[in-house]
């Protein structure tokens, strides 16, 4: 009898034990998943660049391998694709050949196509080698099926998502009919290219907007159901001080201590609206001596040698260079101490060829105001960032922010939401009255003894909203195939 019992309780637990280990290697394979995250390029400060190296840090934080794809300029990456680059000649050509705005038409439909079709194999042959090897459970990928910046990409990974059976997680940061440059194809063949691919309707890829507006639009123009998701930042990281690294900053670039720092942390392009914060900065220079002998928020004292500088953080994108030509111009016109740093700024402190590298945080510890002045973004990664560092900011209301970030409840200074063009240099402007106007507040704000209380406020208002508690929710629900749950 105590024979049958022996046995019966070893059959019990070798089935308690089977059953057990059949759970926990089901829960291991749900859970640690081989990810491909792509785009043109990782690791640089632009805002695509930090969101993806935000899902990175997370996603590997909750035991998943992530690996990083992307043409050869980056910082980072774990595998290159040389023809994803969109400055690449050949891709610039098609660029060039496919939108109305640009000048060059040296290719016809057919040729065109030819091109688009080769480069486009070369794209999802080298990556699907590349697949092989690693086994991806899921791509993540960011902005290939919204722009019309590189037509290749989009149908490599158009069929590729018809080749593969992993799901494929898109999202879209901004979509080409946002963009004056991409508005109009040159023929009924680029056309018709854009309403298949730009962006794909197939049953693998699930489609994630930033913002309530382009999700409106995504499905209005092409019958796309997509998840809104806005940008995020890690609320739970120290705050950025100065430090042993950090503390020649200033001294590095030519300025004082006791300068008024104000802080634009975007790239170089047009629709950042950078001339105005040359506007700003021009009339806060002008109204300065209401600031001589104060104390501000942060425990600086202006004084008559103190200078304001407009410090420009962000990289120019080759494709305008033009613009970054304009403003230089401007701001020498308009006597503006600007200060173009992008040379000595990257995504993470680092030391390249014996320079010294700062990371775009070093900047805002040494902000006193921030100026955001877009006049499109697909959500606002330096506006959030801003937000985190705490410091006041000026604000161009650009739809996005009217629509989804304003309502948050967010302490700004508004230079409202109407521009003036000048045409004969081709820079907006916005009337002189609302810019003065902006400055009378900002001078407030910065000798306030209530503004800490305000920029406390932000940040607890940004961490709720934003922080990364939100994008581990929702990439957890993605990753365990609850993508339904989330429309």
């Amino acid at each position: 009898m105590k024979s049958l019992v022996y046995q019966f309780n070893i059959i019990v637990i070798l089935f308690l034990i089977t059953i057990t280990t059949y759970g926990l290697s089901k829960d291991i394979k749900n859970y640690n998943k081989k990810i491909a995250i792509v785009h043109y390029r990782v690791g640089k400060t632009d805002g695509v660049s930090l969101e993806i190296e935000k899902r990175k840090q997370i996603l590997e934080s909750m035991g998943h391998v992530v690996k990083l794809i992307c043409g050869p300029i980056q910082n980072g990456a774990n595998f290159i694709i040389d023809e994803f680059e969109f400055e690449n000649p050949e891709i610039k050509r098609i660029k060039e050949n496919s939108f109305k705005n640009f000048s060059k038409n040296d290719l016809k439909p057919n040729q065109l196509l030819k091109k688009i079709n080769s480069i486009s194999q070369t794209i999802e042959t080298k990556f699907l080698d590349y697949y092989k090897k690693e086994k991806f459970d899921i791509i993540l990928i960011h902005n290939i099926f919204s722009l019309g910046l590189h037509l290749p990409a989009a149908l490599a990974f158009y069929n590729i998502s018809k080749k593969l059976e992993i799901p494929i997680i898109a999202t879209h940061h901004d979509f080409y009919w946002e963009r004056k440059t991409f508005k109009t194809p040159t023929n009924n063949f680029i056309k018709n290219f854009l309403e298949k691919y730009i962006p794909p309707k197939n049953n693998n890829i699930i489609h994630i907007c930033i913002n309530s507006l382009a999700q409106k639009d995504l499905k209005s123009k092409r019958n796309i159901d997509s998840i809104i998701f806005p940008d995020v930042f890690d609320f739970g990281q120290n705050p950025w001080i100065k430090d042993n690294y950090n503390s020649d900053l200033l001294e590095k670039i030519g300025a004082k201590q006791n300068d008024l720092i104000v802080l634009q942390a975007t790239r170089i392009v047009q629709r950042k609206g950078i001339e105005i914060a040359i506007q700003f900065v021009k009339e806060l220079e002008k109204q300065k001596e209401k600031l001589i002998g104060k104390r501000l928020y942060n425990g600086k004292i202006i004084t008559k040698d103190s200078s304001v500088i407009l410090l420009l953080t962000g990289y120019p994108e080759k494709f305008d260079l033009s613009y970054f030509e304009k403003l230089k111009k401007e701001a020498k016109k308009y006597k503006i101490n600007a200060k173009f740093i992008h040379e000595i700024i990257n995504s993470k402190r680092s030391y390249k060829n014996w320079q010294k590298k700062y990371s775009l945080w070093d900047a805002y510890v040494f902000a006193d105001i921030v100026t955001y002045t877009s006049l499109w973004e697909g959500w606002g990664n330096q506006f959030i960032e801003a937000v985190f560092a705490k410091k006041p900011i000026v604000v161009f209301e650009y739809p996005v922010f009217k629509k989804d970030i304003k309502k948050e409840g967010y302490f700004i200074i508004s230079l409202g939401e109407k521009l003036e063009y000048n045409n004969k240099i081709g820079l907006v402007k916005i009337r002189k009255k609302i810019v003065k106007n902006a400055v009378n507040q900002a001078i407030e704000n910065l000798t306030s003894n209530k503004t800490q209380k305000f920029l406390e406020k932000n940040f607890n208002i940004g961490k709720m909203y934003h922080g990364f508690d939100s994008l581990k929710n929702f990439l957890r629900k993605l990753l365990n195939g609850n993508a339904n749950h989330l429309f």
